[in-house]
């Protein structure tokens, strides 16, 4: 102990005169400062204020790169300045996506970071200090709202999007623009990359305002402006920054060039501030949101007055900086002698050793204990990742599996369609079934991973519990009647009502169905019982079998999922009952089962009468909402012995079906089955099907709504809103398989939806039946010419496009020069593109269409004797008369004289 307590008194000594041999090199906080430019005003203006604020901070070396504007160059200065061995970094990043995994690392090595001024799309940083970008584009947008009153043109100037703090700018003044409808809202590009385009603008367009991401960008279009009409062109300039100083905003809006300009802080000072709270253990701020202010001619006097007074008063601090160095020198000898002093303290820190050991000791399972935490944390950030990579393989996976399905079932369909297949009629049979199965396993998953995901939405509303019941057990008749089983539904009342989603509840019943049919055998029995018990308010249905039973250990496990018992492993997956039990548990119902091994089994469900026990964001009162899913309409174990009907080839050989589809094997395979009887053109992505729409205007689209990383939706946005495509009928074929995907489709205008995988002669059936009806209308509504707006479809686009069509035609009947080339440029639409749209419309080319009118017209004069037949072939648009007469003739089968002469008689 002795030799102990000399050593410390050596180790004392050598510390005290250690530090007075050192006393002029104190260690210092490394902070290193990323800035992306110096080479504007506003970047000047912030490194300043942070070398000011260092006199406050003489423990903090501040290392300052400059990154040129380049975001590369900007990131390898930051890595340099970590491998320095930094103690902090204050960053302004170029752009926020390239640095934001950079600064992530950086955070992550235990580094503080503080965000200067642009923010990064992460929460992994210490603090961030700067203005609500946002909140100064709403602000811009509110002065120039005031400043027109409402009504105006102007010119937004941008910077570029891809810096937070401008692109939150641009959509905050954007924001507010939405509300002004009567103020002309263009855009440009700033300088750095479109200086052509933003003078032309400046120089040619008539504006109220200019508003400027920047002042120097403000000042750039008054210069232009000044440059091209000297004697004034656009009213107002405002810009963003109001920097005081020679040349800058403030000094700009004082003698009138800038209008306004809105108070940008740059922040500068206190982000020095917040590095020392952060480096010495003190209290701060994570978010720093700096406060800003439009400066105009109302307020920029006294902004300016404070201004120069802040500048005066940091020339004074920089002059007390000097004489406080003086002061620390002294400062610094008299610590000195305080060292001295200290050494008489040794005695007593040498007998609180054995304190200090055992706090030395805490503080190491303190550490061990936090490390642990934070170890702990990390497992559940990465199994929480994991889970949702889960969720989401679940979702791919399942619209994966969907298209090759399609490509197995349709060309299996296909083949059972032919007689010379007959021999493998059973095999193929086989494949069918076991695609169900599949299909029925896909859905389950999926319906698994909407209830772990929190996302099965119920649509619950009331409905007769004994019809829906009834209509399930419909797909069970034809199996329960080969298999001799006595099949029946007991009920005391057929008037029970209950509050219940029937997409859902229909999964339940068939599961159950499903399982009694699997395990019982010919000539047993399978009873579905209702009762209602009042007292409880609750229905009661069971399902009973006489099939195999199970055991005790098999009744308790038998809504685990992916249990089946060693008995059963081969036949089922093991999910239909566990997702039953979670359907019923949704429904807050319950779901029990009894069983007796060889005798049978019975599971019981419990539903509660009424709302009041339902969630209200459950309910969907409206009607029809029940919409029975593809693979729920046979048991897995049914087999077809019907021969699928064949219809007769279709006549209409010359109608056109644009297939948009990016899977190219189905896509070639309805391109080959579609094209025995129409003419089939091909689009793997939107662009190509929207292009092939608009030039080629086919008669009928089929389109899928997942398109390598593209919505199909888009497809139905832009022909139905447009002009040249709207009539076109289309039909959804997808494996979005939900009812909300459904009305989703219907509801933006798909004339029918159907999932994969699907029945292609359904398919052709369908596509058969829409070309028919499409066809039928024309007839109707062509009856009589002109067209009558009744018949026509009930498109706003489509009636619309047909009213401005047949009123040029009315129009201009006496012109005998008018046809096609005149009507497209009257509405917009090239010769083929017009073409088109009348022949799907009205079943009429343009010529005959205006030749039919105008021969209408001529029986109309005729018949009201005012004109005689040269004047009336004038009147309706025929060069000579002879010529009229013989259209006339072939239109009526006789000449304009006879005709006119048969109605005077």
């Amino acid at each position: 102990m002795r030799s102990i307590i000399i050593w410390l008194g050596i180790c004392c000594f050598s510390f005290l005169f250690g530090c007075q041999a050192e006393q002029e090199q104190e260690k210092k906080f490394k902070v290193g400062f990323s800035q992306p430019i110096m080479k504007d005003a506003w970047r000047e203006a912030m490194f300043n204020e942070m070398q000011r604020q260092l006199i406050f901070h003489d423990e903090i070396e501040l290392i300052f790169k400059d990154g040129d504007s380049q975001t590369s160059v900007q990131i390898a200065q930051i890595l340099q300045m970590v491998e320095d061995g930094i103690d902090l970094l204050i960053v302004s990043p170029n752009e926020a996506a390239p640095l934001q995994p950079i600064i992530e690392s950086v955070f992550e090595q235990g580094i503080p970071v503080i965000i200067l001024d642009r923010r990064i799309n992460s929460g992994k940083y210490t603090a961030y200090i700067g203005a609500d970008n946002k909140l100064i584009g709403n602000a811009g947008g509110k002065y120039i709202a005031r400043l027109l009153d409402g009504r105006g043109k102007v010119l937004e100037v941008y910077e570029s999007l891809k810096i937070t703090a401008f692109s939150d700018r641009h959509f905050g003044f954007r924001e507010v623009m939405v509300g002004h409808p009567q103020i002309q809202i263009d855009s440009v590009k700033a300088i750095a990359k479109g200086e052509s385009k933003y003078r032309e603008l400046i120089a040619n367009e008539q504006y109220d305002v200019v508003f400027a991401a920047t002042d120097v960008a403000a000042k750039f279009a008054y210069d232009v402006a000044q440059e091209a009409y000297p004697d004034g062109r656009n009213k107002y300039y405002i810009g963003i920054d109001a920097l005081p100083g020679t040349g800058n905003g403030l000094e700009m809006v004082e003698n009138g060039i800038l209008t306004a300009s809105i108070i940008y802080p740059t922040g500068g000072d206190l982000s020095i501030d917040i590095a020392s709270r952060i480096l010495n253990g003190e209290p701060y701020e994570k978010e720093n949101i700096l406060q800003t202010l439009v400066v105009d001619s109302t307020n920029v006097k006294i902004i300016q007055t404070q201004a120069r007074k802040i500048l005066d008063q940091q020339t004074d601090i920089l002059s007390l900086s000097d004489k406080l160095g003086v002061i620390q020198r002294v400062f610094k000898t008299q610590r000195t002698l305080t060292y001295l002093f200290a050494l008489t303290m040794v005695i007593s820190i040498i007998m609180t050793a054995s304190v200090l050991k055992s706090l030395v000791e805490k503080r190491r399972i303190n550490n061990e204990l936090q490390s642990k935490n934070e170890q702990i944390t990390l497992y559940a950030q990465q199994a929480e990742e994991a889970t949702q990579a889960k969720f989401r393989f679940f979702t791919n996976i399942s619209h994966e599996f969907r298209t090759p399905l399609t490509l197995i079932k349709a060309p299996v369909d296909e083949l059972l369609e032919r007689k010379e297949a007959s021999l493998f009629k059973r095999d193929l049979k086989l494949i069918r079934k076991n695609t169900l199965r599949l299909l029925r396993l896909v859905n389950q998953i999926m319906d698994f991973r909407k209830i772990d995901n929190s996302k099965m939405n119920l649509r619950i509303n009331e409905q007769p519990l004994i019809p829906f019941l009834k209509e399930i057990m419909d797909s069970f008749e034809k199996l329960a009647v080969d298999k001799q089983i006595a099949f029946k539904l007991i009920y005391d009342s057929d008037q029970v009502k209950l509050w219940f989603d029937g997409n859902m509840m229909d999964k339940v019943f068939f599961n159950l169905l499903s399982n009694a049919f699997k395990f019982t055998k010919k000539g047993g029995s399978i009873f579905i019982r209702v009762e209602t018990n009042q007292l409880s308010d609750e229905v009661r249905v069971s399902v009973d079998d006489t099939g195999n039973g199970m055991t005790e250990e098999q009744v308790a496990h038998i809504f685990d999922r992916f249990y089946q018992g060693d008995q059963y492993r081969s036949l089922g997956t093991g999910l239909g009952l566990a997702l039953s039990k979670e359907i019923i548990d949704l429904h807050k119902g319950s779901i029990e089962v009894e069983s007796i091994p060889n005798k049978g089994t019975r599971f019981v469900i419990k539903l509660k009468t009424g709302k009041d026990h339902l969630d209200e964001s459950m309910l969907a009162p409206e009607e029809g909402l029940y919409l029975r899913s593809d693979e729920s309409l046979f048991p897995a174990d049914y087999e077809s012995t019907e021969e699928p009907q064949i219809r007769e080839k279709s006549e209409e050989g010359s109608s056109s079906i644009l297939l948009i589809e990016d899977n190219d094997e189905l896509r070639a395979y309805l391109k080959d089955r579609l094209g025995r009887d129409y003419f089939v053109m091909e689009a793997n992505n939107v662009a190509e099907g929207i292009r092939i729409a608009m030039n080629e205007v086919p008669d009928l689209i089929v389109c899928d709504l997942m398109l390598k990383h593209e919505s199909g939706y888009e497809v139905f946005r832009t022909l139905k809103e447009d002009l040249r495509s709207s009539h076109i009928p289309i039909v959804i074929l997808t494996a979005k398989s939900s009812t909300e995907e459904k009305i989703k489709g219907i509801r933006l205008g798909a004339d029918d939806y159907i999932t994969k995988p699907f029945d292609v002669p359904i398919l052709c059936e369908r596509i058969h039946t829409l070309l028919a009806n499409r066809q039928k209308l024309r007839e109707h509504f062509l009856h009589e010419l002109p067209v009558d707006q009744k018949g026509l479809s009930n498109s706003r686009i489509d009636k619309k496009f047909v009213s401005e069509f047949t009123a040029i035609v009315e129009a201009n009947l006496a012109d005998t020069g008018f046809g096609v080339n005149e009507i497209g440029h009257e509405l917009g639409l090239s010769r083929m593109q017009l073409y088109r749209k009348v022949k799907a419309l009205l079943g009429y080319s343009v010529n005959d269409y205006i030749s039919n009118v105008r021969l209408k017209k001529a029986k109309h004069l005729i018949l009201e004797g005012e004109h005689n037949i040269s004047e009336i072939a004038h009147i309706v648009g025929f060069s000579t008369a002879s010529y009229f007469s013989t259209a006339f003739k072939n239109q009526f089968g006789m000449t304009p004289s006879e005709f006119k002469s048969n109605h005077e008689s």
